[in-house]
């Protein structure tokens, strides 16, 4: 079947398209469940069925009259037994944040993990597509290493196949939309509502895909075709890419490594650019034949970039170290890490092929790498090398180290990112037995219900008067303003961050907008580095003095384009109070007194902004 173009024997036809009906079925059940809240749906198996029905059909179509029977049998087997596990493993180590309202009685109330994380869900699919790959050429060759140019034919085969299946399917949904457009003109809605049924449009999907990849499968012909196109056309930019990371290396000499650093995402990027390689080094290899192996430049290119990888790792990795010797392990930290053990494998494998190509020992290595990158997704989704275990060790050891303090530990880390590792974390810490200090930041974040808001209280009071830079500088702010309990003032949100963290400053200086002969406070946040560019500082707070303490009475709002001159002029004195444009009464209801919003702008025409 993978040489030939004709049409497939029905029964495999048939078998394909039972095997996507019943994943469509399958997967509408299941939504439904998760929208009824019902079972399966109520807990930890409902992750492991999803990912079944999302994996194992495709696997089943790829399979089916390109492996033998009995292998696809037991690579099902094997598969669907690590997904289960892997996936009940996932679900266990997540702590249940996911917080609903469940009424002004009860409150919040903590919902368990359900679904899979996007994370796994994403490297799972890549695992189960080098592992079918590496199966189905060790397959098709009858033995454990199927010969490279078995493997490079399965594997990109299987690529494009998915690419056009994902492909078809958007294409299927245009069409449907478009089809609803063309009656929604004559007044008929019903095509409309039919695509929109879940009943319809999951297994319509699943039956479009399946169908996709049956199509493509039989026509291997033109599948090969289209994958030996992108590959050339990949090939080019080898040269291309080899150079950029040439210039960019030599570039270090003259700039040294403070620059790269000073990024702070330098890892990663090099990362890319190290993977960016692999990937264009064997779309120029492609399967080692020697007509292709023939062409001087491609064989010269892919010495050339095979000796750049090692330089690119080995900056990754330093990069990695340094910020792990800075502020500790974490999972982004472990994951790069991870990815820097693959990186390094490549780079290695590929600068031995480069000093003898004769051996071919990029096919040996090529294969040897793939099954590390199974060894290493296993054991970073599992405990062996989960990566929220090993963050949580890493930083609870520099707390009790004393490395980093009380007040300046991550506990939002520990209850929101860190899973089930995480809340043990933090039941320790927030037991009797830990310092005070520890124990009282440890019981909020335990208590928190929402990530967005940081848990730690403070452990000493707050200096408000050193967050606030006043103008003119050395009049007094009002020792009442200093200590309001912004928490109490029903507009909260609309508060400054200076008045909530101590990692930002705030403009204060004084004008008596309403004429009573008392001044108002203006705040507006300080960052003079970025205030002409950066929207988050073009906003005043205007605060007034009442019987309930300082309240927020109102916002005043700098041109979008140009906040810089005119924040300047206003922390200078340079500006007057005008009377108001249109004077507009209130509105007194049942006892209730209401405030016209007039929606007028600020200015009456929009300021240009000053030349200087």
């Amino acid at each position: 079947m993978q040489d030939g173009d004709s049409a497939a024997p029905q029964p495999l036809a048939g078998v394909r398209v039972a095997v996507g009906v019943a994943q469509g079925l399958a997967l509408y059940l299941l939504y439904s469940a998760f929208d009824a809240k019902v079972w399966p749906a109520t807990g930890a198996i409902f992750a492991p069925l999803v990912l079944l029905a999302l994996f194992l059909p495709p696997i089943s179509i790829v399979g089916a009259g390109n492996v033998r029977t009995r292998t696809l049998t037991i690579w099902v087997a094997a598969a669907a037994t690590v997904i289960l596990a892997l996936a009940w493993y996932d679900i266990w180590r997540d702590w249940p944040v996911n917080y609903v309202w469940a009424g002004p009685a009860k409150g919040p109330r903590a919902e368990p993990p359900l679904l899979p994380s996007f994370a796994f869900t994403a490297f799972l699919a890549a695992g189960l597509f080098i592992a079918d790959a590496l199966i189905a050429g060790g397959d098709a060759d009858r033995k454990f290493m199927a010969s490279y140019p078995t493997h490079f034919d399965v594997a990109w085969k299987l690529a494009v196949q998915l690419a056009l299946a994902a492909v078809f399917v958007a294409a299927f949904w245009l069409i449907l939309w478009l089809g609803a457009g063309l009656f929604q003109l004559i007044k008929l809605n019903f095509f409309e509502r039919l695509i929109e049924h879940r009943w319809f449009a999951i297994p319509a999907s699943a039956l479009a895909a399946a169908a996709a990849l049956h199509v493509s499968d039989v026509r291997a012909g033109l599948v090969r075709g289209i994958r030996t196109l992108a590959l050339v056309l990949f090939s080019w930019l080898l040269p291309l890419m080899a150079l950029i990371a040439a210039g960019f290396l030599a570039g270090l000499i003259f700039t040294g490594l403070a620059p790269l650093w000073a990024t702070r995402h330098a890892g990663a990027l090099l990362l890319i650019a190290a993977a960016v390689l692999v990937v264009l080094i064997n779309a120029a290899y492609q399967d080692g034949h020697a007509e292709r192996q023939a062409l001087p430049f491609f064989r010269y290119a892919i010495r050339f970039a095979s000796f750049l990888l090692l330089p690119l790792v080995a900056l990754a990795a330093y990069a990695i170290a340094l910020r792990v010797d800075q502020y500790g392990w974490t999972v982004d930290r472990i994951a790069s890490a991870a990815c820097v053990v693959v990186a390094a494998s490549y780079a290695i494998g590929y600068i031995a092929n480069a000093f003898a190509p004769e051996r071919r020992l990029l096919e040996t290595w090529n294969f040897a790498t793939a099954l590390l990158i199974l060894a290493v997704l296993f054991a970073l989704f599992t405990p062996i090398a989960d990566p929220a275990r090993i963050s949580v060790a890493s930083q609870l050891a520099r707390l009790q180290s004393g490395r980093v303090k009380p007040e300046a530990f991550d506990y939002n880390f520990l209850r929101w990112e860190a899973g089930r590792y995480g809340r043990d974390a933090l039941l320790k810490l927030a037991a009797a037995s830990s310092p005070r200090a520890i124990r009282v930041q440890a019981q909020a974040a335990l208590s928190s219900i929402t990530r967005y808001s940081s848990p730690t209280v403070p452990t000493a009071p707050v200096n408000l008067a050193t967050r606030l830079i006043v103008h003119p500088a050395g009049r007094d702010v009002p020792e009442s303003f200093v200590r309001t309990k912004w928490s109490d003032d029903p507009s909260s949100s609309q508060q400054p961050a200076c008045l909530n963290s101590s990692n930002f400053k705030c403009d204060l200086f004084f004008a008596d907008l309403n004429g009573d002969g008392h001044d108002e406070i203006l705040l507006l946040l300080s960052d003079r580095t970025l205030a002409d560019r950066l929207t988050s500082n073009n906003e005043i707070v205007i605060y007034r003095q009442s019987a309930a303490g300082w309240r927020i009475a109102g916002t005043l709002s700098l041109p979008y384009k140009c906040a810089g001159p005119y924040r300047r002029a206003l922390l200078s004195g340079n500006f007057k109070l005008l009377p108001p444009a249109w004077q507009m009464k209130d509105f007194e209801i049942l006892g209730a007194r209401f405030v016209p919003n007039t929606g007028l702008m600020l200015f009456a025409q929009q300021p240009t902004c000053p030349k200087n």
